[in-house]
């Protein structure tokens, strides 16, 4: 065993992160079968909610059932396992949290490193259901070391319990990955974790260099579903972190036959990184789902890669994609932005 690293907590976020997979269609038998699975293999935490956070789908957000079911269902698989769910500081997951207390204990707020203040409201909410709050650094890549080294003052003033650098474009390297641990750790007393995307390949590699850097809490999946590329690989990130002679507790063959038994019906193959995954993270564009902006770029008549340059300028400074932005694109090229995305929903169907 390597004296120097600290002992890891495994967080599985395959119903939360995997749920972009699916547009969120995860029904209480599905996440039975994954919990009973991560159960016989003794994984103690997973994430279960909407992956936009709990309250998504009151909100409008596609999803097979609410965030309660998905608990309900969480907690009757394995009445042992630690809860962490996904909030949002936007209005739809407050209202709803009084109605959850009882199944989850960690409280993960998605925020901007620049945002950490928005998230007040929210940490002030858990503590008072004597919740553990983490933040989670969204677009961290695209904010420089000091902008996050000041992101995780602000977090620890709030009282966060834990702060999550998140590789949401996929586009770290190991040797990035840790100046940012660092800059947190200069910063900071909090517990840090990691949570990385898989884009370029480099999730894996990233959250062990978290790890090696100082993060205690480390994020992977099963099969490694999650949005896009999809996350870290929970079978790999076992193995790797028992050769170091930790988390022996955790039956791999188990493990891995959950995957086989209860995730790869759901999914049916692997996330892979395409064009667009990798064109994203080269870029860091922070969009979901991905292949939308295939169709954008059918619909203007452009290589999908001269799209996501133009998107890119037009964001100029700007880490986070929003619809103005691609208003702007589709005006420059004489086309109507919210008369495609009509009729896509139409398509879909109402949600």
């Amino acid at each position: 065993m390597t004296a120097t690293l600290p002992s890891p907590t495994l967080l599985d976020v395959t119903i939360r992160d995997g749920g972009f997979l699916i547009d969120h269609m995860f029904s209480p038998k599905m996440v039975t079968e994954v919990v009973a699975g991560l159960k016989s293999a003794g994984i103690r935490w997973s994430e279960i909610s909407h992956g936009l956070g709990v309250g998504a789908k009151i909100a409008g957000f596609p999803a097979e059932v609410d965030d309660e079911a998905l608990l309900e269902a969480a907690k009757l698989a394995d009445p042992d396992l630690k809860i962490s769910v996904m909030v949002s500081t936007q209005d739809f997951s407050l209202p709803v949290l009084p109605g959850l207390v009882e199944f989850f204990d960690m409280g993960r707020i998605l925020v901007n490193p620049d945002k950490v203040a928005t998230a007040e409201k929210v940490v002030a909410k858990l503590k008072k259901y004597d919740k553990s709050v983490s933040l989670q650094l969204t677009r961290m890549p695209a904010y420089s070391l000091e902008t996050v080294g000041e992101a995780a003052r602000r977090a620890e003033e709030l009282g966060a319990d834990v702060l999550y650098a998140v590789d949401s474009f996929g586009s770290l390297a190991p040797e990035e990955t840790v100046k940012y641990i660092e800059a947190i750790r200069q910063n900071a007393k909090l517990q840090i974790g990691f949570h990385g995307h898989n884009s370029l390949g480099m999730a894996i590699s990233n959250t062990l260099a978290a790890w090696q850097a100082g993060a205690t809490w480390l994020d992977g999946s099963l099969m490694g579903v999650g949005r896009g590329a999809g996350n870290a690989s929970l079978e790999i990130l076992v193995d790797l972190v028992q050769n170091q002679g930790f988390c022996e507790e955790i039956d791999l063959a188990k493990l891995c036959a959950a995957t086989e038994q209860a995730v790869l019906p759901i999914f049916q193959r692997p996330p892979r990184s395409r064009l667009i995954d990798i064109l994203c993270a080269v870029h860091r564009l922070d969009f979901a789902p991905p292949e939308l902006l295939e169709v954008f770029a059918t619909a203007l008549h452009l290589p999908v890669q001269s799209l996501v340059e133009k998107i890119r300028g037009t964001m100029g400074e700007s880490p986070e994609l929003k619809e103005e932005h691609l208003r702007i694109v589709f005006q420059e090229a004489g086309q109507d932005y919210d008369q495609l995305v009509v009729a896509l929903r139409g398509q879909k169907g109402p949600q």
